[in-house]
């Protein structure tokens, strides 16, 4: 027996339409006005008015890593009343110098590879020494 050419067999019928969610043409409501828990529509206040305020803590700082001259701490920051983690902070710190903050660890382990940073003792005599040693920039 051959299949009748022309068309899908009569057992497998496509599905009927159905309601699209990602449809931005909805029959119902002509627009403007909210649901009614919604900001603006009928009902009173909004969603973000019934929630509690949001209050971040930040945690203490923990050691994450350590090499020759420098430390990474992590600064992590939490909301106090779902105790859910809001983010991280990530300290470099070079001995006799100010932390530097990162937001990754993996950028932070990649500047420690670079060394400390000049201290300003030292980048104000390189200037000084390079017109010392140019006369002509001098008299010009």
């Amino acid at each position: 027996m051959a299949k009748a050419p022309g068309g899908p067999p009569k057992g497998k019928a496509a599905a009927p339409a159905q309601f699209d969610m990602n449809s931005r043409e909805r029959k119902s409501g002509g627009g403007g006005k909210g649901r009614p828990g919604g900001p603006g529509g009928p009902g009173g206040r909004g969603r973000d008015e019934k929630r509690a305020p949001s209050r971040i803590v930040t945690l203490p700082p923990a050691t994450v890593d350590r090499g020759a001259g420098w430390i990474i701490e992590k600064v992590g920051k939490v909301e106090q009343t779902t105790n859910t983690a809001m983010g991280a902070e990530y300290r470099l710190i070079f001995e006799g110098h100010d932390p530097l903050a990162f937001d990754y660890l993996s950028a932070a382990r990649e500047r420690a590879k670079e060394g400390p940073p000049e201290t300003e003792k030292t980048a104000e005599k390189e200037p000084a020494e390079d017109v010392a040693a140019d006369p002509a920039a001098e008299e010009i």
